[in-house]
């Protein structure tokens, strides 16, 4: 089943990168979760033929291609958008701009990075936890 693929991060510092793999160590998922630094890197990758993650977690604020921009190319690629991944950010931008950017990329969610980890941990928690109860409702592809 799709909730048991892949799971893609996709974050530029290598702090948060950290941060993120301790969580989902702590979590204990089986999905393979693989950590993109570069999101030109993460669109190549899916753009491969074969390649169907069960859930995109990426930061807004990046070099080269920005979160909103990487978002926007999924959903106009048709070969991309008919993945139908559920796309999620995760970000330290605070400020309503960014959350109205990210509402009108149809995003499935926006996390508040935090320097609580208990807290962020949860969030990422409830995260996945929702999607794996709700994929296969909201997938509009058969398994």
């Amino acid at each position: 089943m799709k909730m048991h693929r892949d799971i893609l991060v996709i974050e530029d510092d290598e702090d948060d990168r950290e941060i993120l793999k301790e969580i989902f160590r702590d979590l204990g998922y089986k999905n393979n979760i693989i950590f993109f630094s570069d999101s030109t890197e993460a669109l190549e990758y899916i753009r491969k033929p074969g390649v169907d993650p069960f859930i995109i977690i990426s930061d807004i604020n990046m070099p080269k291609l920005g979160g909103f921009e990487l978002r926007n190319i999924i959903l106009e690629e048709e070969v991309l958008a008919d993945k139908d991944i559920p796309y999620i950010f995760i970000t330290n931008a605070q400020d309503e701009y960014s959350v109205k950017q990210a509402n009108k990329l149809a995003i499935q969610g926006f996390i508040q990075k935090g320097g609580d980890y208990i807290k962020y941990r949860e969030k990422i928690k409830n995260l996945i936890e929702y999607w794996r109860e709700n994929i296969n409702t909201f997938s509009t592809k058969r398994e």
